[in-house]
């Protein structure tokens, strides 16, 4: 398969791996480049943080502790190129830097959806 097979094609446009790859310096700690996830890599977080929570029904927990687990498996799948210092979110004892990390995911995200919206 060629490289441009592999891009992903929204409503007659192609997406570039550039579209998807964001990156933001957070002062000391240093540059994090994160890469927003397709609807298949998004099902890859959605099981990979089931397993997390032990395959728990949705109801037998609380929904913040659902959303950190989330938070949690979405950075170490997003985040592609970071400090030598990161060993991953599950390691990072900063929870107000994985909010960090996670407020530009999520804004980033966002802006994503709405490129998405504007050319299709």
């Amino acid at each position: 398969m060629t490289e441009e097979a592999k891009k992903p094609e929204v409503s007659g446009f192609t997406v570039t791996e550039a579209d998807r790859e964001k990156t933001k310096v957070f002062g000391k700690k240093g540059s994090f480049t994160i890469k927003l996830p397709l609807p298949s890599e998004k099902i890859q977080i959605y099981a990979a943080t089931s397993r997390v929570l032990g395959g728990a029904n949705l109801n037998s927990i609380r929904g913040i502790d659902y959303e950190y687990a989330r938070m949690i498996v979405t950075l170490n799948f997003v985040i592609i190129e970071n400090p030598k210092w990161w060993d991953g979110a599950d390691s990072c004892v900063d929870d107000n830097f994985l909010l960090e990390l996670w407020s530009f995911y999520i804004e980033e995200e966002k802006r994503f959806s709405e490129f998405l919206k504007k050319n299709s």
